[in-house]
């Protein structure tokens, strides 16, 4: 009976984890380039199953015990582009991420939603400059150009302030999200991308805000649920405790 607790008080850890990965896609369903993330869960402990007849033991199976969590996993699928008319927004089509220099290293994004620092250096907002093929890429206008190769100019094509620097990697399980729709490499070697720069658009995020509603609810029937079950438990518990007293 006491393995019950262990039980329910896992699956209620389980599903509070889970439910604050759902709201963190939620929040994030606006964020230009954000990738859903989803909770793998697994059990742990099994437990074979016997009977007992007149025929003696024989096994009949396993149970598992435990229901907790196995790992964190990013959907990497495109979200699609929309528009802005900024000139200094980019959405990528095609495999690859923008590289964005902070003060703590380099990291990579597909938030292509850029603008101006006071030095005027093409930034991502919160997080650092954005990294050209040459270094970090400095402006002296917010009108310019920027062509599919990620290649930035005046309008009028005749001053070149450098390109935007695209990379890929062999293995995304390499990545780490640290915040936004923002990772890090974790020492794994970037290498060329072919995705393509449309300007003046942003990639939305690939988070189904009626999917994430419906699996929210889930996780919410699941978790009450449980706290009931083990509200019962408790009960049970108690009395037991109340008639062994008694006795």
């Amino acid at each position: 009976m006491f393995q019950g607790y262990y039980d329910l008080a896992s699956n209620m850890i389980t599903q509070n984890r889970n439910m604050n990965i759902i709201s963190n896609n939620i929040s994030n369903v606006s964020t230009p380039g954000y990738k859903e993330d989803r909770l793998i869960e697994s059990t742990f402990r099994e437990e074979m199953i016997y009977r007992y007849d007149q025929y003696g033991k024989t096994q009949v199976g396993t149970v598992s015990r435990m229901n907790i969590a196995d790992e964190r996993v990013t959907d990497y699928s495109e979200g699609g582009l929309r528009e802005t008319g900024s000139p200094l927004d980019v959405g990528l089509t095609g495999n690859g991420f923008f590289v964005i220099q902070t003060n703590n290293g380099v990291v990579y994004t597909r938030n292509g939603s850029f603008n101006l620092d006071d030095q005027r250096y093409l930034v991502l907002p919160g997080i650092g400059r954005v990294m050209g093929t040459n270094g970090p890429i400095q402006l002296t206008t917010d009108e310019v150009g920027i062509d599919s190769q990620g290649n930035i100019t005046t309008e009028d094509g005749l001053q070149t302030f450098g390109q935007l620097q695209i990379v890929d990697f062999a293995d995304y399980n390499q990545l780490t999200k640290i915040t936004g729709g923002v990772f890090q490499a974790n020492g794994a070697a970037p290498q060329a991308s072919t995705a393509k720069v449309t300007q003046r658009y942003t990639e939305y995020s690939n988070v189904n805000m009626a999917e994430q509603m419906t699996r929210m609810m889930s996780g919410q029937r699941v978790l009450q649920g449980s706290a009931q079950i083990l509200k019962i438990y408790d009960q049970l518990t108690g009395k037991i405790v109340t008639l062994g007293s008694a006795t």
